[in-house]
């Protein structure tokens, strides 16, 4: 194993101030961000092959023990200050992830709120660290009987703070990518004498080398320890403009958030696995924009929120999720998409190459010809006519003792009469019959549905959108790109004798799912996946 070198920083707590942290917005930037996804602070409104190292091991512990301590954060001092990992990794990364158990006071005061809902995590929550239960599990399993021998309360507990952070920069082999994990230390001489003799406990050599900075313990792969530090030196991620523009956009980043730049991060990826992904590499080369997600909480929901920032604009559409608000009340799951054929007249060469590109290394010659020839179809206009304006796929509550299930779509389409011949044609070339599908065209949209009646369901329409559940699940659908939703007490009515025990609890404990993607134009969008509690 390298030897560690000195510290560079402090040894005191890094986390404790008043406020929680935000990254500094870069010079000349708008406070008000495009495509911005807030949460306010008020709840109301792994390596593959070879054997087991050590390094890797204790890396990988010491985040599995970050991420377990969620659970029992809000009983923590509601502080959300500090330094975040992003204030020590290099400003070079293409892809970040950050685990947080001292969010904002918000965040804290919201989890609690939602997650005393789920009975799964109620002993969690009442735990007085569940890291350490985590550590116990860990030790236990690990291939060294020398990390057995270490004592979370004596030799990990006082030294370890509340933040990870891994970031992965260009370079590297896949192998050895080019990682480096921030892992926030209370105190750190205490810190890197723990985790020198952890290291010390792989008897082959460690594969890792240890850097201690600012408060925090850098591990990265052999060899790359002072050119990581010497990189961060010239900039970090926390000063790198795109990153902190994404994050601010972002919002509230609750206990996890994550960043990856898809310009360089596709091509590196690209180099790391060899070339053998099967993706045209014109299209690595064109790649732009980048992404921002986090996971956060509400009252009444936790989310996966996120936002798209300089894609390519021409991939933008302005959606419209009318039609699927304007589903039948008693509607059990819904997807909509809106805006597909608007997308697909900009998307369609380079998904030509790639459906080419994938099919040229099984043998194929000419994929799209072949399509075209054996379902009477002409690509991409015909495809622009079935998707549509907006294409609503739906099924209502119900028992699902039937051998068909009662679902049905409509579309709105340029040329309904169009794409109701083509569903015609697309049913007879799979030996599907009337008997089966039935479809119907009124104005510019084709309803197609298992049973006659859920067709005339769907056309007579209803306020799905009108409902409290609905609302919450997938907020404002008016612009939507797309649209999910999922009554899950209406699942729970159907499956509630199939169910038993711990599965049936949590079921019920849930009360829906919801996804909305929106783009807000000039290659930007934001979403959020939306988990319920009832």
């Amino acid at each position: 194993m390298t030897e560690p070198t000195g510290s560079t920083g402090s040894t005191g707590p890094t986390s404790g101030a008043s406020q929680p942290y935000t990254y500094p917005t870069p010079a000349g930037a708008p406070e008000t961000l495009p495509g911005e996804v807030g949460l306010s602070d008020d709840p109301q409104p792994p390596a593959s092959g070879g054997r087991k190292r050590t390094g890797l091991l204790v890396g990988g512990v010491v985040t599995a023990l970050v991420l377990g301590g969620a659970g029992a954060f809000a009983f923590q001092t509601l502080s959300g200050g500090g330094s975040q990992p992003a204030d020590v990794l290099p400003g070079d990364a293409y892809a970040y992830l950050r685990l947080d158990i001292d969010p904002s006071a918000g965040q804290k005061i919201a989890a609690v709120r939602f997650l005393g809902k789920l009975p799964q995590v109620k002993d969690t929550l009442g735990s007085d660290d569940p890291r350490k239960r985590l550590w116990e599990l860990a030790s236990k399993d690990a291939s060294s009987d020398c990390v057995a021998k270490f004592s979370y309360d004596n030799d990990i507990a006082p030294w370890l703070g509340d933040r990870v952070g891994a970031a992965i920069r260009p370079g590297g082999t896949a192998d050895a990518p080019n990682v480096a994990i921030a892992i926030q230390v209370k105190e750190e001489s205490a810190a890197k004498d723990t985790l020198t003799k952890l290291f010390a406990c792989d008897k082959g050599g460690s594969d890792t080398e240890l850097r201690m900075t600012d408060g925090y313990a850098i591990i990265t792969p052999t060899g790359v320890g002072d050119a990581t530090l010497a990189a961060a030196q010239k900039g970090t991620l926390a000063q790198n403009a795109a990153f902190t523009g994404d994050m601010g956009a972002l919002g509230e980043q609750g206990v996890m958030s994550a960043w990856f730049d898809m310009g360089t991060g596709l091509k590196e990826i690209q180099k790391l696995s060899g070339g053998t992904t099967g993706v045209d590499t014109s299209a690595l080369a064109s790649a732009k924009g980048r992404f921002a997600t986090a996971l956060r909480f509400d009252a009444d929901y936790v989310e996966m929120a996120g936002v798209v920032r300089g894609a390519d604009a021409t991939t933008s559409a302005k959606g419209d999720g009318s039609e699927v608000a304007s589903l039948p009340a008693n509607t059990m799951a819904a997807l909509s998409i809106s805006g597909a054929d608007r997308m697909l007249d900009s998307a369609w060469p380079q998904l030509k190459k790639q459906v080419e590109s994938l099919a040229a290394s099984g043998g194929g010659s000419d994929p799209i010809g072949e399509v075209e020839q054996q379902l009477g179809l002409k690509l991409p206009d015909d495809l622009k006519v079935l998707l549509g304006r907006s294409f609503t796929l739906a099924m209502p509550e119900q028992d699902l003792k039937s051998d068909v299930p009662v679902l049905g779509a409509k579309v709105v389409s340029s040329d309904a009469k169009r794409a109701d011949e083509l569903v015609g044609r697309l049913m007879e070339s799979a030996g599907v019959g009337s008997d089966v599908l039935t479809h119907k065209v009124e104005g510019d949209k084709v309803f197609v549905a298992t049973t006659p009646d859920y067709a005339d369901d769907l056309k007579s329409g209803g306020r799905l959108g009108d409902g409290d559940t609905f609302k919450l699940a997938v907020g404002d659908v008016s612009n939507a790109t797309a649209t999910l939703f999922v009554d899950l007490d209406k699942v729970d009515a159907i499956v509630k004798g199939d169910v038993h025990g711990e599965a049936k609890s949590f079921l019920e404990s849930l009360r829906a799912v919801g996804f909305t993607a929106t783009n807000t134009g000039n290659g930007e969008g934001s979403f959020t996946l939306r988990v319920l509690g009832d």
